[in-house]
């Protein structure tokens, strides 16, 4: 579809430069004296701005042309990248990462609402979830990436290849992806009130999942490298782990969206949500770089099958209640669990020691996968029986 591979590869790059920083973000803020709770109250001030900046957007979004939002959050993460090493200060990372934060909220859910907009009835898995790996290629390659020029040029170098990645990325939205053509009067459409979406028993259903799912992903992305590095791995080989839970999901992506427009949502979301989060219970156990390559390998794979029909839910719910909307709400909800993640890891790394963020995080995410999965419909409904047939 047109515009669809052009905004594909732009997201991919985009993310590719953020996941960049991912392995050596927790180290890097150690070099300013933080304890392991300032570490989670650094991580967790980029997803307050998402779980503030997600529903205000996208609900603004289901009214303006969206590629203009998704420009704007581009240019911002090019900023920050190259500020990020004029840091002085925690507040000043603290800082940085709320703005950076905010940009995100202008990508990444609005180039999902700018896909699932143009997505026929019956295709919304196999459509959104090819987004999806190519966000999660991005994503994935990042980390050893990064983790490779922090161990041989510094832990700086990682920021400034961000901030070329992400330049690189809005070059490609700019001058590859067509503007919206929906017309004034149907951007102007009153779209359901606030009331009225939250009525909607598949909007808890994403809340639960996502928001569980951000807690217990972004607690793996603090201290895992902390715990990683106690173990004796090198930054290399914390970039490598990372990068395999992203080979997980984005090879099953695929399958996973197929799976999707097939099958009943529930049992989908109630074992990849479960199986993402449990082996986050062995993580602390094993030192060995192949148990834990292979445990990352798993939370990825089961990880797309759980969101792959979670992703199904919310392009159809955002059809009748507002695209940006449901899909703002996502994002907050995943932010949401991003904020508190850090944070209450944090504590529990304070209190218990490095292994406890990540028990915490999996029993939390086993809860969340539960809790979603009594929410989801067993089956489809009737009209969208009919359009998994066409």
């Amino acid at each position: 579809m047109p515009g669809f591979w052009p905004l594909f590869l732009a997201v991919a790059v985009a993310l590719l430069g953020l996941g960049v920083i991912s392995p050596i973000l927790p180290l890097y803020v150690r070099t300013f004296g933080a304890s392991g709770l300032e570490v989670g109250l650094v991580f967790a001030a980029f997803a307050a701005a998402r779980f503030l900046g997600g529903p205000l957007f996208g609900r603004l979004s289901d009214r303006w042309a969206r590629k203009p939002l998704i420009l704007t959050g581009l240019g911002l993460y090019a900023l920050v990248s190259l500020a990020y090493t004029l840091a002085q200060s925690l507040w000043q990372l603290g800082l940085l990462r709320l703005v950076q934060g905010l940009a995100s909220t202008l990508v990444t859910p609005q180039a999902q609402a700018y896909v699932a907009e143009r997505t026929p009835p019956g295709r919304e898995g196999r459509t959104l979830n090819l987004f999806y790996t190519a966000q999660f290629l991005g994503m994935g390659l990042g980390p050893l990436l990064g983790g490779s020029l922090a161990e041989h040029f510094g832990l700086t170098a990682p920021f400034y290849a961000m901030g070329l990645l992400t330049a690189v990325a809005l070059w490609a939205v700019l001058f590859l992806v067509p503007m919206e053509g929906r017309p004034p009067a149907e951007r102007a459409k009153a779209r359901p009130p606030w009331r009225a979406v939250l009525a909607r028993r598949e909007l808890w259903a994403i809340v639960a999942y996502m928001g569980t799912r951000g807690f217990w992903r972004q607690a793996f992305n603090a201290f895992f490298p902390l715990l990683a590095a106690e173990k004796g791995l090198s930054e290399t080989m914390i970039g490598t782990v990372l990068t395999l839970y992203f080979v997980g999901e984005s090879a099953f992506q695929i399958p996973a969206g197929y799976l999707a427009d097939l099958l009943p949502h529930r049992p989908q979301v109630l074992l990849g949500g479960m199986l993402a989060t449990v082996p986050l219970f062995f993580v602390p156990l094993v030192s060995a770089p192949w148990a834990l390559a292979l445990l990352a390998l798993l939370m990825g794979a089961a990880s797309a099958l759980g969101r792959g029909s979670i992703i199904v839910v919310r392009t159809q719910l955002g059809r009748t209640h507002g695209m940006g909307t449901v899909t703002g709400v996502q994002d907050a909800a995943f932010a949401s669990g991003q904020s508190l993640g850090p944070t209450l890891a944090g504590v529990a790394h304070a209190l218990a020691g490095p292994a406890a963020p990540l028990f915490l995080s999996g029993g939390l995410g086993l809860l969340g996968a539960l809790l979603a999965g009594l929410l989801v419909a067993p089956l489809p409904t009737e009209p969208e029986a009919r359009a998994r047939c066409n």
